[in-house]
């Protein structure tokens, strides 16, 4: 099966606000050069005898290593943003020229990066302020000659508040990780500013779309 290359431009939203000189061409960008380097990858791993990333790997750790390659295409890609090279460091996209160095800690000013299967629900280890830019995609499971590859469906993007998550903290002697997940009301705020939604993949009064050219 052909990997997929690019998002489909029908379905890319020309009106969809973006910060800090972000542009829809170059989400465009960012998402197709992602594209490459997953299939890049898989070319190799198959013709290696092994299966493809996205067996290999499952679950958050592949939505993570899909985030980060997707901060680092987008950093490349955008002419106003670089990626936030501090480990932990929040947010992922920095501002040009607004912090003393790329390694910032704390951040205001910024965009937080997820990539996720979930059609919602979204989650983060803090409740924060800021802008959060989400990218749903779905991937075939199994390591079959001809799975569906790794594909991008939604793209979401707004700008949060703090009373929009909840947060699950750790309770006595616990030691799973403290978690925030966003409230149905921050949900429906990246839901109305889609970047990319393919039709049948949104919730609810957002699952079709027409067709923005």
């Amino acid at each position: 099966m052909m990997e997929p290359s690019r998002l489909d431009p029908r379905f890319v939203n020309p009106h969809a606000v973006l910060p800090y000189g972000l542009k829809t061409k170059e989400i465009e960008v960012a998402v197709a050069e992602t594209y490459r380097l997953f299939h890049g990858l898989n070319s190799y791993l198959r013709t290696s005898g092994f299966p493809r990333l996205e067996a290999l790997i499952l679950g958050n750790s592949l939505s993570g290593m899909v985030s980060e390659f997707l901060c680092e295409n987008l950093a490349r890609a955008s002419s106003s943003l670089e990626a936030n090279l501090k480990v932990g460091g929040h947010p992922d996209l920095l501002p040009k020229g607004k912090y003393a160095s790329n390694q910032v800690l704390k951040g205001k000013e910024g965009i937080e990066v997820k990539a996720s299967v979930r059609p919602g629900g979204w989650q983060g280890h803090n409740p924060e302020d800021g802008w959060l830019l989400v990218f749903r995609f779905h991937c075939g499971a199994g390591a079959g000659p001809t799975p569906a590859p790794l594909t991008f469906v939604e793209i979401l993007c707004a700008k949060v508040a703090k009373s929009d998550w909840s947060f699950s903290g750790r309770k006595g002697t616990s030691r799973r990780t403290p978690t925030a997940s966003l409230t149905a009301f921050g949900v429906e705020k990246l839901r109305r500013n889609f970047v990319y939604r393919i039709p049948g993949v949104g919730v609810g009064t957002h699952r079709e779309v027409l067709a923005s050219r």
